[in-house]
């Protein structure tokens, strides 16, 4: 404290020395002249002034700074791990039985019956009838006559005469003659330029810097209390009644019985006595017997026929039931509950964050341009000509010449002359006629009905009762179990150490100066 009040202290002592002189101080500015307050030049008397100079002095400080070390934490941390358990429970078995019991029901049989009804209806039935009539028409025939005549006709007679005759023509030759010649054309020759540009961008240049910073965060951290609770569970404790049921177990069985046979009547002889009362003997006898013949009922011979007959009977039997009561019990569960604690902690962090900056580059690149440039070139070329020279040829020919002589000719002709006649004539045709005639018909037609008539039926239906037998099994129960485990994770503590930073301190120092002796 005794070296930072040390500047201050100089500047209060040369601001005093400054107060007292301050009569003299409006006259001259730091031994200068000041032309503001001095009327008239005048002679003054010399004497030092005292003024303020800058003195810098290096001392040590004590900088106290806040350092973080890791350091090792061993804590001992409850985890949980999972343990089976052998239980022991009750468990209801059920035991199926079946029995045989009749259920009658009835079945709607049906019958059909087909009736026949007639039908009427009408169909027209077509009845044709022919007719014959007569069709009258003109006819126009041809009746041809023939009539011979002469015709004189006048013919032209060929007269052939040769003649040798010459014939001259002209003939145009073709002559050809080759000349050279030039052919001058104008080609754009393409001429490259390649020119060197700069192109400048700008380019976002990432600066990135690391920033430390604490993190304050808060864990839950489970603490764990075991209670005893009564818990209430519901057993089915079975109760066995017994109670009769009467059964039919009736059977079927075949009966034999006689029935009488059937009486039909039947023709028989029977010997009659002679009305004169004798009686013929000997071997001869039983011829001259009279018979006649009398009817008879004859009773055919029993038969035995076989029927089946259900016979009923009755069985009480004993059936036990068991059915099952529910009981509410309670027993003592231990139940573990993990309460979550809330805990501060502070972990360090370093932030690195990305600043981007502008940065200016240059890049050279080519360009090349293409310009076309005109350029005449000459071009030989040969020309073959043509001239066509005329020339004349003589050719001897023969011509024929042929001259008509009229002759007068005579020709008989024979004509026909065709005169048309009218002729009646009559055709006879038949024409036939339809005519729908009513006709009634009848049509059986057959109609099935269908009636539905009760039937019982008898059936034997199985019936499964089911009783519960109690078992005792056992089963692994998932047990939760804490352990202490140590764990060792690093915490960040704070420490503060001391060190010694140079540190440079300015000091104003009165200093005497030497006043001028004369102000102009």
């Amino acid at each position: 404290m005794s070296e930072s009040w040390k500047p201050w202290r100089s500047l209060a002592a040369a601001a005093a020395l400054v107060w007292a002189v301050s009569g003299q101080a409006h006259a001259t500015y730091c031994g200068g002249p000041c032309y503001r307050s001095a009327p008239a030049p005048v002679v003054a008397t010399s004497w030092n002034v005292v003024a303020l100079a800058p003195q810098v002095e290096t001392v040590l400080q004590t900088v106290y700074e806040t350092v973080y070390e890791n350091e090792p934490v061993t804590v001992l941390q409850t985890r949980y791990r999972q343990a089976f358990q052998t239980e022991n429970y009750t468990v209801m078995r059920p035991v199926s039985e079946t029995s045989q019991v009749a259920r009658k029901y009835t079945v709607m049989k049906p019958v059909y019956q087909t009736t026949n009804y007639q039908k009427k209806y009408s169909v027209l039935k077509p009845v044709y009838s022919t007719q014959r009539m007569e069709r009258r028409y003109t006819v126009m025939k041809p009746v041809y006559q023939t009539v011979n005549r002469e015709r004189r006709y006048t013919v032209m007679r060929p007269v052939v005469e040769t003649q040798r005759l010459e014939r001259r023509y002209t003939v145009m030759k073709p002559v050809y003659q080759t000349a050279s010649r030039e052919r001058r054309y104008t080609v754009m020759r393409p001429v490259t330029e390649t020119r060197q540009m700069e192109r400048r961008y700008t380019v976002m240049k990432p600066v990135y810097q690391t920033v430390n910073r604490e993190r304050r965060y808060t864990v839950m951290k489970p603490v764990v209390q075991t209670t005893i609770v009564a818990q209430p569970y519901t057993v089915c404790r079975p109760v066995t009644e017994t109670r009769q049921v009467v059964e039919e177990c009736g059977y079927y069985e075949t009966q034999r019985s006689i029935v009488p046979g059937p009486v039909y009547e039947r023709q028989v002889r029977v010997p009659v006595a002679d009305p004169c009362g004798c009686e013929p003997r000997g071997f001869l006898s039983c011829l001259h017997r009279r018979r006649a013949w009398a009817t008879v009922a004859v009773q055919a011979p029993p038969r035995e026929v076989c029927q089946r007959v259900y016979v009923p009977r009755s069985v009480v039997r004993d059936v036990c039931e068991t059915r099952y009561v529910t009981e509410t019990m309670t027993r003592q569960v231990p139940v573990q509950t993990c309460q979550m604690v809330a805990e501060e902690r502070v972990e360090p962090y370093s932030v690195q964050t990305c600043q981007m900056v502008a940065e200016e580059h240059v890049e050279p690149y080519s360009v090349q341009t293409c310009r076309m440039v005109a350029e005449q070139r000459v071009e030989p070329y040969t020309v073959q000509t043509c001239q066509l020279v005329a020339e004349e040829h003589v050719e001897p020919y023969t011509v024929q010449t042929c001259r008509q002589v009229a002759e007068q000719r005579v020709e008989p002709y024979t004509v026909q002359t065709c005169q048309m006649v009218a002729e009646e004539r009559v055709e006879p045709y038949s024409v036939q006629t339809c005519q729908m005639v009513s006709e009634e018909r009848v049509e059986n037609v057959p109609v099935t009905s269908c009636q539905m008539v009760a039937e019982e039926h008898t059936e034997m239906v199985p019936v499964t009762t089911c009783r519960m037998v109690s078992e005792t099994a056992q089963r692994q129960v998932a047990v939760c179990v804490p352990e202490q485990v140590p764990v060792t994770y690093n915490r960040c503590v704070a420490k503060v150490v001391a060190r010694q930073v140079a540190v440079q301190t300015c000091t104003m120092v009165p200093v005497s100066v030497p006043q001028c002796l004369t102000c102009p």
